[in-house]
């Protein structure tokens, strides 16, 4: 009984903090007209996903983005049966980003990748690979999104 009622009094604490979420549209200073995007798949959706999760409705700000999104495995090491024991998996966006006039503002080319070594349970290594290409999804949204909100519109 003695720990609850500090509990108590420490949850009531934090929870009037002033916490605020930094990446919210109601923040952000940019409004998504528009995302071309020229290769469509589940991965490429989820950038654009998080980049148009922050766009905002009432900003002064208004882009047109051209998305071109790539994806690949490559082997890096292989063991004497010639099967592969280390790969590298590498994401590219290369993105133009064009004002409402249709004006090139910023061409930028975002990279991330990622070695790692194989594991012999395939799911696992599905599952990780999918792991992966989240992670480095997310980098690159967020590369995004600071560039986006630091971008004139001019």
């Amino acid at each position: 009984m003695k720990f609850i009622i500090p509990i108590i009094i420490l949850s009531i604490i934090l929870t009037n903090c002033g916490f605020k979420p930094i990446y919210s549209s109601k923040n952000s200073n940019f409004e998504i007209i528009e995302i071309v995007n020229e290769n469509e798949n589940k991965n490429s959706f989820a950038v654009e996903k998080m980049i148009m999760s922050l766009s905002n409705q009432e900003s002064i700000k208004k882009f047109k983005l051209e998305m071109n999104y790539k994806q690949t495995f490559s082997t890096i090491l292989k063991d004497s049966k010639g099967d592969p024991s280390k790969k590298k998996l590498s994401i590219s966006v290369n993105l133009v980003i064009k004002n409402e006039g249709g004006n090139i503002l910023n061409s930028k080319n975002f990279s991330e990748e990622f070695s790692y070594d194989v594991q012999s349970d395939k799911f696992n290594m599905g599952q990780y690979e999918d792991n992966i290409t989240n992670n480095l999804n997310n980098k690159i949204s967020n590369d995004i999104i600071f560039l986006l909100g630091t971008l004139n519109d001019n």
